[in-house]
């Protein structure tokens, strides 16, 4: 595994906190869910989820459909674990990189929210994870776009500085993604969360292990209290621009 890869595994491995912290998180499994409950699928489906976290994506979809077979993979070992401890029985754990999925074809859906952000291939993924539908199936993600923090970088932008967050794709190149043999639906849906300063958004970010950040140097104290300072001026809320794609197997 790659060494970004590797942190990004320890980040989500020690965020013990995560469901008191994974506002937004929750809110984009059940739009999700609710977005595949209303697609066409088999009475009881064969159903693989990538990057299943604690399982708030996993409880939504069971909530909803009765799988034959439901696997909850992450690439986070103790994610695997807590996601288990949530659902029991119902659901087989793996530990698998999403990237590289080690698994046969065969599943009517693939689901994932909020994981494909991290992926290093975006669009050599999906085409993957599609290559393991039965004929007619469906993968559905949830993802995030450009648009996503913009009120943080507005704030380091506004001093001169850039901001460590990573960049999302466009919905238009969403939009525009060609997988082999299959149809491609995205759109977008803003989700705002509101915090009481700067420092509570900075500790929500690593409770969810998302603290790991992308290409930006990292600031200086200085420069960070000034960023605080001006987002925190602006309001301390931040959007998260949350995309979903439909991508069904012909």
């Amino acid at each position: 595994m790659r060494s970004w890869k590797q942190a990004v595994a320890r980040a989500f491995d020690g965020a013990e906190g995560y469901d008191r912290a994974a506002v937004i998180q929750a809110v984009a499994a059940e739009r999700l869910a609710v977005r595949i409950a209303a697609a066409p699928l088999p009475p009881a489906p064969r159903i693989l989820e990538i990057g299943c976290g604690t399982g708030l994506l996993t409880t939504a979809l069971r909530r909803r459909l009765t799988p034959s077979c439901l696997i909850a993979s992450d690439i986070a070992p103790g994610m695997v674990r807590r996601c288990a401890r949530r659902m029991g029985a119902e659901v087989q754990g793996l530990v698998m990189d999403g990237e590289r999925p080690c698994l046969a074809q065969g599943f009517d859906l693939i689901a994932s929210s909020l994981a494909a952000q991290w992926f290093e291939d975006l669009d050599g993924t999906l085409a993957r994870l599609a290559g393991l539908l039965a004929p007619g199936g469906l993968l559905a993600v949830a993802t995030l776009a450009s648009g996503t923090f913009h009120e943080w970088r507005r704030a380091h932008a506004a001093l001169g500085l850039e901001a460590a967050t990573p960049t999302y794709p466009a919905l238009s190149a969403l939009q525009a993604l060609a997988i082999a043999e299959c149809t491609v639906a995205a759109s977008s849906e803003p989700v705002v969360e509101s915090h009481d300063d700067g420092g509570a958004f900075l500790t929500a970010l690593r409770a969810i292990g998302a603290g790991t950040p992308g290409s930006a140097a990292p600031l200086s104290s200085g420069g960070l209290r000034r960023v605080l300072r001006r987002f925190e001026a602006d309001g301390a809320q931040v959007t998260y621009e949350v995309a979903t794609l439909l991508i069904r197997r012909r």
